[in-house]
């Protein structure tokens, strides 16, 4: 049993160590990282937005087919044009990074009043503050910050990821460890003197 999950153990550890380096070669460099985000975001919304004009020519009636169309128009018009320019899509989604993390970081510290009595309520505060910072960092160096703010997230994130699934693997690889020293343990002299 305890066999058959090293190789999950390895192979999580491959992964956190791949992780990890992505996430540092994210951080090296934030422009190509968030540039690369930029293609995925627009090739999701060509791939969704040419489903949903799909969708909406199988639809029966022009009700059901109208909405589906539009929609389905707009989405693969927005895709076609982040992958056309993908600084301009950049410097909007870092824009709505931006928003995000500002309203977040209100939300937060206001939220964090709530939970005053309780231990930890000091944590979320400043939590929340960090954010608000970090999102008015990225507003008010907007739209300078499109080429830096998504590439470094992206980077702190999967570095954080990989270094999290390399501490899962050396846990588990230390739990096997313990399950193949205790079956293979011979058995007790007491145990023995019982059999004979």
């Amino acid at each position: 049993m305890a066999e058959s999950k090293k190789p999950s153990v390895t192979f999580l550890m491959v992964m956190g160590v791949v992780t990890a380096i992505l996430g540092v070669v994210a951080i090296g460099s934030p422009a190509v990282a968030g540039t690369a985000v930029v293609y995925i975001v627009g090739a999701v919304m060509l791939i969704a937005g040419i489903s949903q004009v799909v969708m909406g020519l199988k639809a029966e009636g022009w009700s059901h087919k109208l909405l589906p169309l539009i929609l389905g128009t707009v989405t693969t018009m927005g895709g076609l044009a982040v992958l056309a320019h993908p600084v301009l899509g950049m410097e909007i989604l870092t824009l709505i990074l931006a928003a995000y993390f500002v309203a977040e970081g209100i939300w937060k510290v206001i939220a964090s009043f709530n939970f005053r009595p309780a231990q930890g309520w000091l944590a979320i505060l400043f939590s929340g503050f960090v954010t608000w910072l970090l999102g008015a960092m990225i507003w008010m160096q907007w739209p300078a910050s499109g080429m830096w703010a998504i590439g470094i997230l992206v980077g702190v994130d999967l570095l954080l990821t990989g270094i999290a699934l390399i501490c899962v693997a050396m846990t588990l690889g230390k739990i096997v460890d313990k399950i193949d020293e205790v079956t293979q343990k011979p058995d007790s002299p007491a145990e023995d003197t019982a059999h004979a």
